[in-house]
């Protein structure tokens, strides 16, 4: 049931759209009215997945970061364990991702791979793209029923691992990711130059690792491939299989290639199995991105809006774009 809010027009959707019945807020106004909702809101959130605040007076990453500490669904999260390029732009404020506009991101929900994944994901439009660009969202509920019975229970029975890998100092990386960002290194991925804190952040995180020659280090992880939301208990698909499967349909051709080329087995970023540590069959994967495919839903950016994702009922990824971009992300738990 939809939750009546002083101060907003709610309109129920995915997502649920939310504008101000009053005259153009100041900041102050528009938190002190966030903060009066934050249970209806939340319980809209529960409903939908997703929200759309457009037309309020969000302006920077600063007023971004305000907007959430004042709802108060958790802490911020740092990005660990993550590997998808982006920056940091102040505390718990990082850019949505770095990876060059020609590259379509696929639907998922954030770091779903590790144990303690975020309940929360907010988007903030600081600069819409001139064309496309949109930030995709898929109901994860949906995706979920998108799928056979014996297909689900087949991931269900046998989980998935999740294996990475990466550098500490290369020339040759630095050089691929100035002509594109693609690989992290671990001291990005972990943020710190200390190996022992990485080992703790592993442990903290249920990561089985192993360092590598040359500095390198993999990490491994096997996890549910669906999930059932503490609060409403519906049962979602919750996995990034298809985001560690490299094959042409994700990378497209061209990458493909190079990336076969560029890399040997033990320094590729990604690898997918099955918890029993049987492969991942390319057709299943190819299934699960057409099934993402047919549920996706993109609406364009304006400027100053923010999206919030409860992380497990809302999967997101990103279409590819033409001109200036810049989205801000952040997660909390």
């Amino acid at each position: 049931m939809v939750k009546d809010m002083d101060g907003f027009y709610f309109e129920a959707g995915f997502p649920g759209l939310l504008t101000s019945k009053h005259a153009p807020l100041h900041e102050d106004e528009f938190l002190h009215i966030v903060a009066k909702n934050r249970d209806a809101l939340m319980q809209n959130l529960l409903q939908c997945g997703a929200l759309l605040f457009r037309g309020f007076p969000v302006q920077s990453a600063h007023d971004f970061s305000r907007f959430i500490q004042t709802l108060k669904w958790g802490e911020f999260v740092n990005y660990i364990g993550g590997d998808s390029p982006r920056d940091k732009v102040e505390h718990g404020v990082y850019t949505s991702t770095e990876a060059p506009p020609s590259v379509h991101i696929p639907l998922h929900q954030e770091l779903s791979f590790i144990k303690n994944f975020p309940r929360h994901i907010y988007f903030f439009c600081e600069i819409p793209p001139d064309a496309h660009g949109e930030t995709i969202i898929a109901d994860a509920r949906r995706v979920y029923h998108a799928f056979s019975k014996d297909f689900r229970e087949r991931f269900q029975q046998k989980g998935l691992t999740y294996i990475s890998r990466y550098y500490c100092r290369s020339k040759v990386m630095a050089l691929l990711n100035r002509w594109q960002r693609s690989h992290k290194s671990w001291i990005e991925v972990f943020e710190t130059e200390d190996k022992n804190e990485v080992e703790k952040k592993c442990v903290t995180n249920d990561f089985a690792w192993q360092w590598l020659k040359r500095n390198w280090i993999e990490i491994k992880q096997t996890r549910p491939a669906l999930h059932i939301h503490p609060v409403t208990h519906e049962s979602v698909w919750f996995n990034q299989a298809h985001l560690y499967d490299f094959n042409p349909r994700l990378l497209g051709f061209k990458r493909y290639i190079g990336a076969q080329i560029f890399y040997r087995k033990k320094t590729r970023l990604h690898d997918i199995l099955f918890g029993d540590q049987s492969f991942v069959p390319r057709e299943d994967i190819y299934h699960i991105l057409d099934v993402l495919n047919e549920n996706t839903v993109a609406f364009p950016w304006m400027r100053g809006d923010v999206l919030v994702l409860d992380n497990i009922l809302a999967m997101h990824g990103r279409a590819i774009f033409r001109g200036k971009r810049r989205i801000l992300t952040a997660l909390t738990a």
